[in-house]
């Protein structure tokens, strides 16, 4: 026991001394968790969407028309830049990105309003769903509430109720997050599911470095065969850092931020103590079984860097395909996110918060006990040492791009990121969005008494595809218990004498509560019930003959979702995403590239050798470009080709720059693993920054600034112009325009004369001349 004892102590002295003194395992600790950490703060800062650019054309130019501008104009939501004169005109600043929603008033809309039904319409991206959206529903309540006193005018003047011409009155809450803040689900989505990547990258390389050549042997020698103890001795370092730095972002989020805990803090610090050690834990099964750090960093990026899509978080899976729902049950960070949720967000039931801490632990200690075990077995192998090289000639255009189609080949950490990651991920993270829409989700209808019209409800509920009714509770409280147990993540609250007041005409109002943990279930459940609720009231006042012909003559407004009609989620983020996929896999590719050379001491490429390796991964990028975006995309019918030349054109330019800035990276590196070690935490970040998911009108301009230094970020935005809403070349000019800068600037970094060569020339002519 004393021997195990010193073992374990000497081998996080070691582990400690390692992490303070080489600079790059120091940055990866303490550097990068605070930088992204930071990031990601003042990304989310703003936490709700205002002041959203939106647009009216106006063809009816009345007096209610301007009242509705004149509300928009007052909502903090909105900034109505622009009026263009036609829907044609109005779908360019769509396309451009200029606006994310428009508001459209048919030429006669106020006249015929209470003679022949008009349509007010608004049109949102649906691309850029979130900003669209929620833009739109603003535009939408400003002309609802435009049209309230002209509507109740008119009841009174008919002598029916005013709901029989205005909305019934149906009142969302949202539990835990009545703000709809994405601070608050996207800071607590985001930030914990970057550190368990990081632990988990820099736990890799802190176990494959006790390897040498697939085999233990020294390690156990050094150790006097307490290998468990010094496994753990190693680990630990890591796993109490980044403890550390998730328990410093709860505090943030929780204290300085002010979003306080619901439920229990001491439960919600043990979860992010349990998700460090089970990242850790697996990073050493991963490298002891596999016996090859490249392999356990590929399957690393595998199972973590998709860690967030596959969790529940988003898009929920409880109804989509089988595989992403066993593999959302599989991975540990879904059992974090729901105990994060309840516990942080919604107050929920400490019992099923138990229950997925302990699933935390076990996994944690299954997989500690097998990466033991594999260690012990490889301690009695012999060391094999595979030499890794990538030869290229060092003063040749075309023979250094020929070379490396051959190098890829052959060096396989190389052709697992430009070709096997590449086809990997085009099918394997779309499947967590594959299922498109939340469907399915439970619900809880609370009444104090069985009526035809409840039950009429409860049919109209269960027969939209998103929702269904999973219990019909007698009371609020027992439907809230449902909720924090995770039974149910929505409740409709029906009140006394509720068909009552329907035979009356005037019906009382019917609440609705929702989990405010989950905001794309919220906007699913929130939907389909108030629109079940609002479609099942405006049925019995339509069975009152002066009812029936006053809501008859009633205009009606819709919002319409253009480039993605269905609203599906996977329509809105694998394009985007595919984009991030793209340049992490290059950028990785051609920075193991360059840091395998300087690792083997490989000679110097002149500039043209080094433009010869840089036109070929350039090459090979835009090739992939157009695998995603032509095959991939169609075969999973994801928005494609709306201008087909103009995505041909700008591949090369973004797969030049990702490349360029690669190799540039790649070489800062003292061995090859660092590279994925050090980049593979950014891509969630980067997706964010790219400005899909979270506008960036919303974020602080340095950042926005920050976020243009990667080519990803202008990627985004003009390949999903291009893609999703046809816009052509020339309306994404400014993407293009930032892609080309970045190819003049990280291709002057890369093809720039070395140091070292100036040196020698300098040297050598001093001896020449002497």
């Amino acid at each position: 026991m004393t021997s195990n004892r010193a073992a374990f102590a000497r081998a996080v002295r070691d582990e400690t001394r390692l992490l303070l003194t080489r600079p790059w395992d120091a940055f990866v600790a303490f550097g990068l968790p605070l930088i992204l950490l930071v990031v990601i703060a003042a990304m989310f800062a703003p936490g709700v969407i205002r002041q959203s650019p939106a647009a009216v054309v106006d063809h009816d130019r009345s007096s209610f028309t301007r009242a509705a501008v004149r509300n928009m104009q007052a909502s903090s939501g909105l900034d109505v830049a622009y009026a263009p004169a036609t829907l044609d005109e109005a779908m360019a600043l769509m396309r451009q990105g200029k606006i994310f929603s428009f508001a459209y008033f048919p030429s006669g809309f106020t006249a015929g309003a209470f003679r022949q039904p008009e349509q007010a319409t608004v049109y949102f991206n649906g691309a850029f769903q979130t900003a669209g959206a929620l833009t739109a529903l603003n535009q939408s309540a400003a002309i609802a509430s435009a049209a309230a006193p002209a509507l109740e005018e008119r009841a009174r003047q008919m002598g029916v109720p005013a709901t029989a011409l205005s909305p019934p009155d149906v009142q969302v809450s949202i539990i835990g997050n009545p703000q709809l803040n994405f601070e608050l689900f996207l800071g607590g989505l985001l930030g914990p599911g970057v550190l368990h990547l990081l632990a988990a990258c820099s736990a890799v390389l802190a176990v494959g470095r006790l390897m040498e050549g697939k085999s233990f042997r020294p390690f156990k020698i050094a150790h006097d065969s307490r290998t468990t103890a010094a496994l753990a001795g190693h680990l630990t370092p890591h796993f109490l850092i980044f403890t550390l730095w998730g328990l410093a972002w709860i505090v943030w989020l929780c204290g300085f931020r002010g979003w306080g805990v619901a439920g229990s803090l001491p439960l919600l610090m043990l979860g992010m103590a349990a998700l460090m050690a089970v990242s850790v834990a697996l990073s050493a099964l991963l490298v002891a079984v596999a016996g090859d750090n490249d392999l356990a960093f590929s399957a690393t990026a595998i199972y973590s860097g998709a860690a967030i899509a596959f969790s529940n978080g988003t898009l929920p899976l409880d109804h989509g395909p089988r595989f992403a729902q066993f593999w959302s049950d599989v991975l540990p960070y879904t059992h974090y996110l729901r105990l994060q949720t309840s516990q942080m967000v919604t107050d929920g039931a400490k019992r099923a918060a138990v229950h997925d801490l302990l699933i935390l632990c076990a996994v944690t200690l299954g997989a500690f006990i097998i990466a033991a075990l594999a260690i012990r077995w490889r301690a009695n192998r012999e060391p094999k040492v595979e030499a890794l090289t990538f030869p290229l000639p060092t003063d040749s255009v075309t023979g250094s791009f020929a070379a490396t189609f051959a190098g890829i080949v052959k060096a396989r950490p190389v052709a697992s990121l430009l070709l096997l990651a590449v086809v990997l991920y085009a099918f394997y993270y779309p499947a967590a969005y594959s299922g498109q829409s939340a469907t399915g989700l439970p619900l809880a209808v609370v009444t104090s008494s069985q009526t035809p019209t409840t039950r009429t409800l409860v049919e109209d509920l269960n027969a939209s595809h998103a929702i269904e009714v999973a219990a019909v509770a007698s009371s609020v409280e027992e439907a809230q218990n449902l909720m924090k147990r995770g039974v149910v993540d929505g409740i409709i609250v029906l009140p006394d004498g509720f068909e009552a007041s329907l035979a009356r005409g005037a019906p009382d109002g019917v609440a609705i509560y929702l989990n405010g943990g989950y905001l794309v279930r919220v906007t699913a459940i929130g939907k389909a019930a108030a629109g079940a609720v609002a479609d099942v009231i405006r049925k019995r006042l339509n069975g009152l003959p002066e009812v029936a012909r006053a809501a008859s003559l009633t205009p009606s407004l819709k919002q319409v979702s253009l480039f993605n009609p269905t609203e599906g989620y996977g329509d809105y983020a694998v394009p985007a995403v595919s984009i991030v996929i793209l340049q992490q896999t290059l950028l990785l590719g051609a920075g193991v590239i360059a840091a395998i050379r300087r690792e083997t001491g490989a000679p110097f490429l002149r500039l043209r050798s080094r433009l010869g390796l840089w036109l070929a991964l350039t090459v090979i990028g835009a090739l992939s470009s157009l695998f995603y975006f032509g095959f991939v995309f169609w075969v999973q019918d994801y928005p494609r080709a709306g201008d087909l030349m103009g995505v041909i054109l700008l591949a090369p330019l973004f797969s030049a720059a990702v490349s360029a800035l690669g190799l540039c990276l790649g070489g800062l590196f003292d061995r090859h693993e660092r590279v994925l070690q050090v980049l593979v935490g950014t891509s969630a970040p980067l997706f964010f920054l790219g400005g899909t998911a979270w506008p960036h009108f919303m974020m602080p301009q340095p950042l926005v600034w920050l976020a243009n230094l990667f080519p990803s970020t202008a990627g985004v935005q003009a390949f999903v112009k291009m893609n999703s809403t046809g816009a052509s070349l020339s309306e994404v000019a400014p993407e293009a325009t930032v892609l080309v800068v970045l190819v003049v600037i990280y291709g002057l970094w890369l093809l720039a004369p070395d140091l070292r060569t100036i040196r020698q020339r300098q040297v050598t002519a001093q001896q020449t001349s002497s």
